[in-house]
């Protein structure tokens, strides 16, 4: 009789466990040129000024409960991915361009892969997007110049974006995501005005 009455229980609860626990999920951002559109003129303004161009890429999820924007800026050799939460701009910049310990190459630009956005049901929990460079090696391909890639991965934590790491595959990426592990460090912010 006990054992039927716990049988009963843990099946009455398992909708409750599925919803209180749910594997991140994948949403894929088209980064494609004829995918993504200029942006408004307060985003378009912002950029400009500083003598860069960007393009927004469309999402459907939310960040703590704010929706969030994803920008591809460049300037004449380089590009990275912003990401607009709220009035906050969160910048790879310096991670994509900067940050010695990340440079793999030369010219590093996000391509046209798709980026992967990881999501639960509560919104946004982080980002994978692919940023190719030019070999340091120069060594020449069929194609010309040899390029390398990297996977460039992110969490949100408490409406901010950290900085994980770099890998070489998808699934070592989505499981430095999904494994919590400590922030590298907090992107930069700026704010819209």
């Amino acid at each position: 009789m006990r054992l039927a009455i716990f049988a009963v229980f843990i099946a009455l609860m398992i909708p409750f466990f599925n919803a209180a626990y749910s594997a991140p999920k994948t949403e894929y951002i088209s980064l494609k040129p004829d995918s993504c559109k200029t942006p408004d003129d307060a985003v378009y303004d912002y950029y400009s000024s500083r003598g860069l161009i960007v393009s927004e890429c469309s999402t459907n999820t939310t960040v703590q409960s704010l929706p969030l924007r994803l920008f591809i800026v460049s300037t004449d050799e380089r590009s990275w991915i912003d990401l607009a939460i709220g009035n906050t701009i969160w910048s790879s910049e310096q991670e994509v361009v900067y940050k010695k310990e990340n440079q793999f190459g030369y010219f590093p630009n996000v391509g046209h892969t798709p980026a992967e956005l990881r999501t639960s049901p509560a919104g946004a929990v982080g980002l994978i997007f692919r940023v190719t460079a030019q070999n340091f090696d120069q060594q020449l391909s069929n194609s010309g110049i040899s390029s390398v890639s990297r996977l460039f991965v992110f969490s949100f934590r408490n409406s901010k974006v950290c900085f994980l790491g770099l890998t070489r595959s998808n699934t070592t990426a989505r499981n430095l995501l999904d494994s919590n592990v400590e922030c590298k460090r907090m992107l930069k912010v700026n704010q819209f005005h």
